[in-house]
C-alpha cells in the first residue's frame, strides 16, 4: 500500500480558547511548513501547496529515513534553521537554503536545517489521520525519531499550564507564538480548522508582490519598496501597502533582477492602488510571494510598519487571503 501525502491542515488565528480544559498547545515555528512520507527505502518532503522539496534538503531527508528505522512513515512538521548560539529558528536564515534545488555540502555545513516533526498521519500501511490529537502525539512519541537533525516537540495541557505563561516563555524564547489544538481533534488535510488556534507574538501575512516603487540614494539602482497585494474575502486582489524596509542590499539586487524580468505596463490589482503608489509604481506579474511582518491593519486595509522577511516559494499566489 502506497502511503498518502496529505495537504497539511492549517490552523484559524484566535486568541488561546477559554475555557482550556480538552485543549493542549504546542510552540509555534517559524521556518517552512512540510509533509515527508518515508517508504520503500526513500524519504520525500513536499511543502504546503505539495511542491516537492526534497532535493533542497538532503541531510535532513536521509536523517529522518535513518531515524524511521525501516518503517513507512509520514509526518507533519517545519523546516527550520536554528541559531547557532541560542536555537532559535531564524527565518533569514532559513532563506539561504529554500531557494538552492541542490545545496553544496559547503552551504549545507553552514546553515543547519532541522525538521520538527509534530505530528504523524501514517505508519506501516495505515493512515491515522482519523485518530483523535492525543493519539496521534502517543504515536509519535513511541517512534522514537528524535535525534540529531529531527525534533519531536513537546506539548502542554492547557488545563495544566496557562496560555498565558506559554505565551511569555515562547516571547523569552524568541520563538512565533502557540499553536493550540483540540485533544479530540482529527487531522483535517487542507483545511483551515477552528479545532487549531494559532496565537502568534507578531502579525505576519503572506503578500503578492505586485510591483515596485522607485529608490533613491543608495537604493536607486535597485527599489524603494515593493507594492503589496492581497485577496479579500470577495477574491479582489487589492493594495495592502508598501514594505521598504528588512531588505540587505544582496536581496535587493537579487530582487530587482527578477521583478525586470516580470515587468508588465498595466497593473493587476482589481481595485486601483493609492494615488500616490499608483502614481509612480512599475508595474510586474503577480508570481513573487512575499513574507511580511507589520503592526496592525488600518481601517483603510494597508499594513502598517511592514518589515520584509523574505519570499515564500513555497506559497501559490492563489493562496494569499487578507492580513488578520
Amino acid at each position: 500500500m502506497v502511503l498518502l501525502v496529505p495537504a497539511p491542515m492549517l490552523a484559524s488565528a484566535g486568541r488561546p480558547p477559554t475555557p482550556p480544559g480538552g485543549w493542549a498547545a504546542e510552540l509555534k515555528w517559524d521556518g517552512v511548513r512540510a509533509v515527508s512520507r518515508c517508504q520503500g527505502g526513500v524519504c520525500r518532503f513536499w511543502s504546503r501547496n505539495k511542491r516537492d522539496i526534497t532535493t533542497a534538503y538532503p541531510e535532513v531527508s536521509a536523517a529522518l529515513l535513518s531515524a524511521a528505522d525501516g518503517r513507512g512513515l509520514v509526518v507533519d512538521g517545519e523546516l527550520i534553521a536554528p541559531d547557532p548560539g541560542s536555537g532559535t529558528p531564524v527565518f533569514g536564515r532559513l532563506q539561504r537554503r529554500m531557494h538552492v534545488g541542490r545545496p553544496t555540502a559547503a552551504l549545507i555545513g553552514a546553515v543547519r536545517v532541522e525538521y520538527i516533526v509534530f505530528d504523524v498521519l501514517g505508519l506501516d500501511d495505515e493512515m491515522v489521520m482519523d485518530q483523535r490529537y492525543l493519539a496521534r502525539r502517543e504515536l509519535l512519541d513511541e517512534l522514537a525519531l528524535a535525534g540529531g537533525l529531527i525534533r519531536v516537540p513537546p506539548f502542554w495541557r492547557l488545563a495544566d499550564v496557562a496560555a498565558d505563561r506559554l505565551l511569555q516563555a515562547a516571547a523569552e524564547a524568541g520563538m512565533e507564538g502557540i499553536v493550540s489544538k483540540r485533544l479530540d481533534s482529527v487531522y483535517e488535510p487542507g483545511r483551515r480548522s477552528p479545532r487549531w488556534i494559532k496565537t502568534p507574538l507578531r502579525r505576519t501575512t503572506d503578500a503578492v508582490v505586485v510591483g515596485w516603487m522607485p529608490g533613491s540614494g543608495v537604493n536607486s539602482a535597485t527599489f524603494g519598496s515593493l507594492v503589496l497585494a492581497a485577496h479579500d474575502a470577495q477574491g479582489r486582489l487589492r493594495c495592502i501597502g508598501c514594505v521598504g524596509t528588512g531588505f540587505t542590499m544582496a536581496a535587493r539586487g537579487a530582487l530587482r533582477a527578477v521583478l525586470d524580468q516580470l515587468a508588465r505596463d498595466t497593473s493587476v490589482l482589481t481595485e486601483p492602488a493609492p494615488p500616490e503608489v499608483a502614481g509612480a509604481a512599475r508595474w510586474v506579474e503577480p508570481v513573487l510571494v512575499a513574507d511580511v511582518e507589520y503592526r496592525e491593519l488600518t481601517a483603510e486595509g494597508i499594513v502598517r510598519h511592514p518589515s520584509f522577511r523574505g519570499i515564500r516559494s513555497e506559497r501559490a499566489v492563489g493562496e494569499v487571503g487578507w492580513p488578520e
